[in-house]
C-alpha cells in the first residue's frame, strides 16, 4: 500500500512539475529568435548533433543538442532558437520535441508512475473471495 500510494504522489508531483514547466517554455517561444543552423558533427549519433548558428548580433555558436530530437546527419540545416542575452546557454533546435522536452518527460513519466501506483493498490475485498 505505502509503495502504491508513494508512486501516485511522485506522480502527481511529476505533473505540478510539466504544468508549471509550460510557462517558460511558453515565454521562452515568445521571446526566442529563430535564425538558421547546421549540423557540425554528432556527439553520439544523429539524436546528440552538435549545432552551430550565427546569431543576429554575428556571434557564432556551437552547442550540443540534447533531448528528444530526430536525427540528425552532419550538414543538415536547422532552424535554431535562442534568447539574444544568452544565445549559448538557451539555443535549442526548433522542433517540438527539443523545444517541450521537459513537460514531455515530466507528463509521460507521470501518467506512468500514477498507472503504475494505482495497479498497485490493493482490491476492495483485501484478496478474500466472494462467493454468490
Amino acid at each position: 500500500m505505502f509503495k502504491a500510494v508513494s508512486a501516485i504522489l511522485i506522480g502527481i508531483g511529476m505533473l505540478i512539475g510539466a504544468a508549471i514547466s509550460v510557462g517558460p517554455t511558453r515565454a521562452f517561444l515568445q521571446t526566442s529568435i529563430v535564425v538558421p543552423g547546421r549540423v557540425v558533427w554528432l556527439n553520439a549519433g544523429g539524436s546528440h548533433p552538435q549545432i552551430e548558428f550565427t546569431t543576429r548580433a554575428g556571434e557564432t555558436v556551437s552547442y550540443p543538442q540534447g533531448g528528444m530530437i530526430s536525427s540528425k546527419k552532419v550538414g543538415q540545416r536547422v532552424a535554431v532558437r535562442y534568447l539574444p542575452d544568452a544565445p549559448a546557454r538557451s539555443a535549442c533546435v526548433d522542433e517540438f520535441t527539443a523545444v517541450w522536452n521537459l513537460t514531455i518527460v515530466l507528463a509521460c513519466g507521470g501518467l506512468f508512475t500514477i498507472v503504475c501506483g494505482l495497479s498497485n493498490l490493493p482490491s476492495r475485498n483485501d484478496g478474500r473471495v466472494e462467493r454468490q
